[in-house]
């Protein structure tokens, strides 16, 4: 029995302890993603062959045809609908919204990248 009551007496962290510092790491963890994390653009550039040809803006919805892809911008996200080329990573890249995020179709040398740019509208 008293080898139990000294275990108890000395151990390091009590049950209220560990739920303290629990909540203390998520809100460190909070913080730190808040402060690091990128920031949302509020635009897309379309690349062809290295080219500008297009500057879409995330707020506002419209979907945008090129020769061999629609790209769709919707709720300030934009990704590739469908395309053309036999690997279809393009579509499996998903919605990208944040600055520096990229999508890039290699067989139709087409890129899309998001940037920080003020109030766009597409320019063809």
């Amino acid at each position: 029995m008293k080898k139990e009551k000294e275990k108890r007496r000395f151990s390091l962290f009590r049950i209220g302890d560990l739920f303290i510092l629990l909540i203390v790491l998520c809100l460190v963890g909070a913080v730190l993603y808040s402060v690091f994390a990128p920031a949302r653009g509020n635009a897309a550039e379309v690349y062809s062959d290295g080219k500008l040809i297009a500057t879409l803006s995330l707020k506002k919805n419209t979907v945008y045809e090129l020769d061999h892809m629609q790209i769709v911008v919707n709720g300030g996200k934009v990704w590739v609908e469908h395309a053309d080329c036999p690997d279809k990573i393009c579509e499996k890249t998903g919605k990208i919204y944040k600055k520096g995020q990229a999508i890039v179709c290699l067989p139709n040398k087409i890129a899309i990248r998001i940037t920080g740019k003020g109030e766009v509208e597409a320019i063809v």
